[in-house]
């Protein structure tokens, strides 16, 4: 009977809970013939009689149901076998429009109408235990209300999830979720609908293609590690549409940002970076960086130096270059970046940068 269980549709913890239901029914039955004592013959202590029948109904449940667990897993993985090449067809129909939400949902057993976030688990070597155990962990983290995984070849596990508006960004992400040495993560940005599903699968996979070619692991020593671990496709969306010519995009970090691509420039560029984020503020930009604003600002005149130009946060193509140069590894464009409190670099007191403080 518990082969035909997972073909029906019966889950692991329906089984479990039935088991509990038929381990209690059995001491009650004997709890009450104990008490009525039609069964009791005099000759010992009731809690004795209780104790020992106790004991033996336990081990008896456990290993019934140990055996049915067994043979349950069993054919739910001979079953998942059988399905597998339905549901790859399934999936493909769904990215090419082929099916309807409707016939999509039902094939699929998940939503098409809700908030998707596609993703890529991979890792060189990596089992299928191991990949889906770190995309439950994602799901866990994300707060998932469903999701939809696909394994498309050995080494990397494609997925949905169906995340709420609540759900916490990439940074709290990283923080969060440990991710086992070998193991990376590419994510799409949240979209809707079943054209949301097939934009966010299409990022999640740009995002891992370019992750492999262009941000080896190893190579990204200027990372923690989780966050080189863990690659959304913001990080890469200009690298994405710049990779179409990678020697133009080349030539244009270079033309825009000079020397500033070299490596003792760290410092220079991890400065640049957070002063971008807080759109031109060296205040703000200090505060974040735990140094004095004269020190922010002294980097900033150094940089302006090194470019040639003034800087200025609304200035779109030096801001574009920068961020290719932080997410390519091209040829130097983009190096490891050192602790920011192991330079300090020498200049003048007075920002030579566009408006904002």
């Amino acid at each position: 009977m518990t082969r035909r269980l997972p073909a029906a549709g019966i889950k692991l913890v329906d089984l479990v809970l039935t088991y509990d239901v038929a381990g209690n029914e059995l001491l009650d039955a004997f709890g009450k013939e104990l008490r009525d004592g039609s069964c009791w013959s005099g000759g010992g202590d009731r809690a004795d009689t209780l104790s020992v029948v106790m004991g033996r109904l336990f081990r008896f449940r456990q290993a019934a149901l140990s055996q049915a667990m067994a043979v349950y897993r069993q054919e739910q993985k001979q079953l998942q076998r059988r399905e597998i090449p339905d549901m790859r067809e399934a999936v493909r129909q769904a990215l090419t429009g082929e099916l309807g939400d409707a016939e999509a949902e039902r094939r699929l057993g998940y939503r098409m109408n809700t908030r998707h976030v596609g993703f890529v688990v991979w890792g060189a070597g990596a089992t299928e235990a191991t990949l889906r155990g770190v995309a439950a962990r994602l799901c866990s983290e994300l707060r998932a209300r469903q999701d939809l995984m696909v394994l498309p070849h050995g080494h990397a596990l494609h997925g949905w999830l169906s995340v709420p508006e609540s759900a916490p960004g990439v940074d709290v992400l990283r923080a969060r979720l440990s991710v086992p040495d070998g193991i990376r993560i590419s994510l799409g940005m949240p979209h809707y609908g079943s054209n949301g599903f097939r934009i966010t699968h299409r990022e999640a996979l740009e995002t891992h293609s370019l992750t492999d070619r262009s941000m080896p692991q190893s190579a990204r020593s200027d990372a923690p590690a989780d966050a080189s671990r863990i690659v959304s496709f913001r990080d890469v969306a200009a690298l994405v549409f710049a990779s179409r010519d990678v020697e133009l995009a080349r030539h244009f970090v270079r033309s825009q940002l000079a020397g500033l691509v070299e490596p003792r420039h760290s410092v220079l560029r991890e400065t640049l970076r957070v002063w971008f984020e807080e759109l031109g503020s060296p205040t703000r930009a200090a505060r974040r960086l735990n140094v004095h604003v004269n020190t922010l600002v002294k980097r900033l005149n150094r940089a302006s130096d090194i470019v040639a130009r003034p800087l200025h946060a609304g200035d779109f193509a030096f801001r574009y270059a920068f961020e290719l140069s932080r997410i390519h590894h091209m040829n130097g464009v983009s190096e490891p970046c050192e602790t920011l409190t192991a330079q300090r670099t020498a200049g003048e007191d007075e920002p030579r940068t566009g408006p904002g403080r």
